[in-house]
């Protein structure tokens, strides 16, 4: 994983106290992950980035330029691990951890699948090298960039690229790849490239949404080694009893931790993995990165050190990098919280590497800004529309009188097919806001053609404007959604105006515009204005007349290859049951 390390006779040196140490942490209270136990009077040497000496007393490895940091019966706990996250998510990565950097969390592990829809392979590389040196570690997953849009296939990250990459120490292993893809469907590309990553001794990640039995067993024996979609008891007792390190999701997509409560103190938890799945803007400026993720574990009746250790040796040893992280001891890396007593999981300071990077909840680490190659502006390359583009002939309808619907459920995530009655008496059909029946639209922005399909939606609510999006999931293009025709063809022409980002147009006006043009999926906004807008976007959209609680989500989800029953891509309605393309 990673290479030889010149300093370890250094390190050797300053254990037997040849050597001073650079760090010495004195008299805190040692969260021992291996033992499991808490050992009140520890000390803690560091040399350079690495730990030294975990003991009694390091007074003899105190040099003259020794800094000195007095415990006083804090608990020294390893630095946090997020194992499954996603970082590139509307905000840039130097926003994203002056916010987080705080926490504790000192390695992430993150998929990077908005970059690749973005520029595929080439923008994949762009977002490594972002990440690249930064005060914590951020190791990334190659995106399987799985898609229900034909158009994005133009790019997917070939078997030779991926050989290419993970030749990179950062580059640990293939991302979250559905199962359904990897083992149900007759085309081998997700398949070839796990297998591809596990003759290169990496690791693949899954996602195991809705697979049991077989199906489950199915993924396991193609490579997949975790799946963080357990929403049940039951669906962490199957994954675990079939040998997948099993992550619990508490982030802003799901929360699924209360689905461990009914196990604990039933099972051996040293398998269990605890995980944000990513999290928003405002979850992370509201509730932090990840410390609140372990402390609810604590709350919910999980021992301390058990929490600690499922946020840290767990997901270190799963990753099979518990020699250098997951825990205080010599030879690994110098990740430590100072927490101010056991079940507090808030640090009062957080050392990456040896350096003290936060302190009482703010980052001071040194966090330039890194420069974005100029293409990665310019993936938007879609025509714009005319609103007789967006016109829909009552001959369309195969079925006279009604026309499919997607129809979002009232968790906003999942969308089924419906049908709903319509007159016949125009020559065209149209939007009837106050029936909850809205026009919406997908258009690919990859080939430079704009192939588009409009289709038809119940259950986002609107009574007027219109809304436009890039940032969708899963795919690389813009979906709309609008009370007429006129307010949607604006919003969509400004996204592509933008290079990408969210817009709401009412009677012609824009109401709320969020630009994101690095890839169409990041925003160059500061996180607080982009927090602001955002939760505007969201009274935005109540005010215009939806009831959904995330409407936003709602919004960028309405194409993930990830959630049933039915998505919008360019050829039409894709479903999942049936895995076809349908019209209206």
């Amino acid at each position: 994983m990673f290479p030889y390390n010149p300093h370890n006779r250094r390190l050797s040196e300053t254990a037997l106290g040849n050597e001073p140490a650079d760090l010495v942490i004195r008299d805190g209270v040692l969260a021992d992950v291996y033992t499991g136990r808490l050992v009140p009077h520890r000390s803690i040497a560091v040399s350079g980035r690495w730990i030294a000496y975990v003991g009694p007393d390091a007074e003899y490895a105190v040099g003259a330029d020794t800094r000195l940091i007095e415990a006083k019966g804090r608990v020294m706990a390893p630095g946090l691990i997020d194992a499954h996250t996603h970082l590139a998510n509307l905000c840039d990565i130097t926003g994203f951890l002056k916010y987080s950097i705080p926490g504790g969390t000192t390695t992430y592990v993150t998929d990077v699948e908005s970059y690749g829809f973005g520029l595929g392979a080439e923008g994949f590389k762009a977002f490594v090298e972002q990440v690249r040196n930064r005060p914590v570690k951020i190791f990334c997953l190659i995106p399987p960039l799985v898609s229900t849009s034909p158009a994005a296939a133009h790019l997917f990250i070939t078997n030779r690229e991926t050989r290419e990459l993970l030749q990179d120490e950062m580059i640990i292993g293939l991302g979250e790849s559905y199962w359904q893809n990897a083992i149900l469907t007759p085309d081998n590309r997700i398949f070839d490239l796990m297998q591809t990553t596990r003759r290169l001794g990496k690791s693949i990640q899954g996602h195991a949404a809705g697979a049991a039995d077989r199906k489950l067993a199915a993924y396991a024996a193609a490579g997949a080694i975790s799946c963080h979609e357990a929403v049940s008891a039951d669906d962490i007792l199957n994954r675990l009893e079939m040998g997948y390190g099993t992550m619990i999701r508490e982030g802003y997509i799901r929360r699924d931790l209360e689905s461990l409560r009914p196990l604990i103190g039933k099972i051996d938890l040293r398998r269990c993995i605890l995980c944000t799945d990513g999290v928003d803007v405002n979850l992370l400026m509201n509730e932090g990165y990840f410390t609140n993720v372990v402390q609810k574990a604590v709350d919910i009746g999980i021992d301390f050190m058990e929490a600690v250790r499922m946020a840290t040796l767990n997901p270190a040893e799963h990753l099979h990098m518990d020699h250098l992280i997951g825990g205080l001891a010599p030879g690994r890396f110098a990740d430590i919280m100072l927490l101010p007593k056991a079940g507090i999981m808030s640090p009062d300071m957080v050392i990456s590497e040896g350096q003290v990077v936060a302190e009482k909840g703010l980052t001071i680490a040194d966090l330039p800004r890194v420069s974005i190659p100029e293409s990665l502006y310019h993936t938007v390359n879609a025509p714009p529309i005319s609103p007789g583009a967006l016109s829909v002939p009552i001959s369309a309808c195969l079925n006279h009188g009604s026309v499919r619907t997607m129809d979002i459920q009232y968790n906003g995530l999942v969308a089924r097919e419906g049908r709903m009655t319509i007159s016949e008496a125009g020559a065209v059909v149209t939007s009837d806001p106050e029936n909850d029946f809205l026009k919406i639209v997908y258009i690919e922005r990859v080939s430079g053609k704009g192939e588009m399909f409009i289709g038809f939606v119940r259950g986002w609510g609107m009574k007027q404007g219109a809304v436009a999006t890039s940032l969708v999931w899963d795919t690389s293009g813009i979906v709309g959604i609008g009370a007429n025709d006129h307010d949607l063809t604006q919003a969509v022409n400004r996204v592509i105006e933008l290079q990408g980002g969210t817009v709401v147009v009412l009677n012609g006006g824009i109401e709320a515009e969020i630009p994101a043009p690095i890839a169409g999926y990041i925003s160059p906004l500061p996180i607080e204005e982009l927090s602001k807008d955002l939760m505007e976007f969201q009274d935005i959209m109540v005010r215009l007349g939806s009831s959904l609680p995330h409407a936003f989500l709602t919004l960028v989800t309405l194409t993930s290859a990830a959630i049933p029953f039915i998505r919008i891509t360019e050829k039409g309605y894709f479903r999942f049951r049936e895995n076809d393309y349908v019209g209206i």
